[in-house]
């Protein structure tokens, strides 16, 4: 896997991402919804003339699922001091062997964590320019998106400080009826566009018929 993990064994990996991931927006796997539903539509013979799922090049030449492992590692190491630090100290699971190894870790690795997500999403805009004049308020939106292949037109809509949450709330109805249930947002002109293509599909298999 990637540099930031090579000094702990599995075991410990694995303890970090558990006690790491239940602070942050996703589980400890990568998935990206964006490709889900790209593949849920291409079945059903739809491809869009947009693309939904974007595979972003990602900091460090890591591809978007290592990218996310080195992220989480790095998110435990950043609020280590402020929302771990005390778990561990008292885990009676863990051998004082094992607590120092993270110790020693952590401190390793909390300078260079320092303002990661600024850091990061500086990278990840100059690495994609369909990316590069989005405006996000934090910097996490940007990050993760990517991470995750959103497309740019659903990172911007996630980030306006004006979405429509009423509007959201109905495509996600109307894309369930069609059997679709969306795990992300969507900006209203991406939904609008597969709805009415999903519209089309139906009308084209009732001729057929």
């Amino acid at each position: 896997m990637n540099s930031g993990i090579v000094n702990l064994d599995k075991k410990l990996q694995m303890y970090i991402t558990t006690m790491a991931v239940q602070s942050l927006p996703f589980g400890r796997e990568w998935g990206s919804s964006a490709k889900k539903l790209e593949d849920e539509l291409k079945k059903r013979g739809i491809v869009l003339q947009d693309k939904l799922f974007y595979e972003y090049k990602m900091p460090g030449g890591l591809g978007q699922s290592d990218f996310m492992s080195k992220l989480i590692m790095d998110e435990f190491c950043n609020d280590f001091y402020s929302h771990h630090f005390g778990k561990v100290l008292l885990d009676k699971k863990l051998s004082f062997a094992d607590k120092m190894k993270i110790f020693k870790y952590v401190r390793n690795m909390h300078s260079k964590t320092k303002d990661m997500l600024k850091q990061y999403e500086s990278e990840i805009r100059n690495l994609n320019p369909e990316l590069a004049t989005i405006k996000v308020n934090v910097a996490s939106t940007l990050v993760y998106g990517a991470m995750f292949g959103f497309a740019p037109k659903e990172i911007a809509y996630c980030a306006d400080a004006h979405r429509d949450f009423a509007q959201e709330k109905e495509n996600e109805k109307i894309l369930k009826n069609y059997g679709i249930n969306l795990t992300y947002v969507l900006a209203p002109d991406t939904a609008k566009k597969i709805i009415a293509t999903l519209q089309q599909n139906v009308q084209n298999n009732i001729k057929e018929r």
